[in-house]
């Protein structure tokens, strides 16, 4: 990859009626990766690992209502399968006949959903640290679906906070998230913008609107089952015991490869990309390897 090739370089299109923006690297004919982020961040997620993953084309959307995407009109929602359709437009808006995926946190979830639909266009799936939400109870529907009325329904959105300063906004996200303070520092670019009286985040606030159902038990082995595509599980060391939440998970998704590498969530902006890096590369080319014999 060229030096320029490592600068990331902006985009943005009209996908479905809003705008859709995103942040790229490598050369147009490389292999394309798609690489989705975690909830509440944006593109600037991959900053420190994009440029690290040679030979390839990362595209790193914000998803709507994060970074510098439009939010959702007023009849929208944040279900984790709304996103399908738009990451489905954009995907034909590139041309993209087939491509990785990439995905942290939320964005794992998302990818894995993504990975079953789009079985056919998707050569692998690498996952940061996410996998699927703990199998939803049925037997909880109605209180899921009450929380999601009430939270679109009747609930107001409340006004973004307004901090005296992007230092105070950064303090305050590590505070309510526990994140690491240099990963709030590459976030805040996409994410923050100067209003009156100092600065506030464009982070559409019914992101952490409930959710009108979750998926269950048999929902998650059926979109396991679907996925075709040779895909690695990469577990940040201190955050392993979340996968203790959903035991025998992993059982359900055959062949998946888990890797483990010591760090927090969102160590893949951190020290550990190189490591991180290292993992995905290696798990791509003995993926390109497999499939040559």
């Amino acid at each position: 990859m060229s030096d320029a090739a490592r600068r990331p370089r902006e985009h943005s299109a009209r996908i479905r009626g809003a705008r859709l923006a995103w942040r790229e690297w490598g050369e147009p004919e490389e292999p394309a990766v798609l690489a989705l982020h975690g909830w509440l961040d944006n593109a600037a997620s991959f900053d420190a690992l994009a440029p690290l993953l040679q030979g390839c084309r990362v595209i790193a959307p914000d998803l709507p209502g994060n970074g510098q995407s439009d939010h959702r009109g007023p009849e929208g929602s944040y279900n984790i399968w709304d996103d399908l359709p738009d990451l489905v437009a954009l995907t034909r808006e590139l041309g993209l006949a087939r491509y990785r995926l990439l995905g942290h946190s939320r964005g794992a979830a998302i990818a894995t959903l993504l990975s079953a639909v789009e079985a056919e266009r998707i050569s692998s799936l690498v996952l940061l640290d996410g996998l699927a939400a703990p199998p939803f109870d049925p037997a909880d529907t109605v209180t899921q679906l009450r929380a999601f009325a009430h939270d679109y329904g009747a609930r107001e959105p409340r006004a973004a906070r307004v901090f005296a300063s992007m230092e105070e906004a950064i303090s305050a996200r590590c505070r309510a998230s526990g994140t690491d303070p240099r990963a709030v520092e590459m976030l805040v670019g996409r994410s923050l913008e100067a209003c009156a009286g100092g600065y506030r985040w464009r982070t559409d606030a019914r992101l952490r609107y409930a959710s009108a159902l979750k998926l269950s038990g048999p929902h998650v082995r059926a979109i396991f089952a679907a996925v075709r595509a040779p895909s690695m599980l990469v577990l940040a060391g201190d955050t392993r015991a979340r996968l203790a939440q959903m035991p025998g998970i992993t059982d359900w998704f055959p062949g998946l490869v888990i890797a483990e590498i010591a760090g927090s969530h969102h160590w893949h902006m951190l020290d550990a990309a190189p490591a991180i890096a290292a993992c995905i590369l290696d798990f791509w080319r003995k993926r390109d390897q497999s499939q040559d014999h």
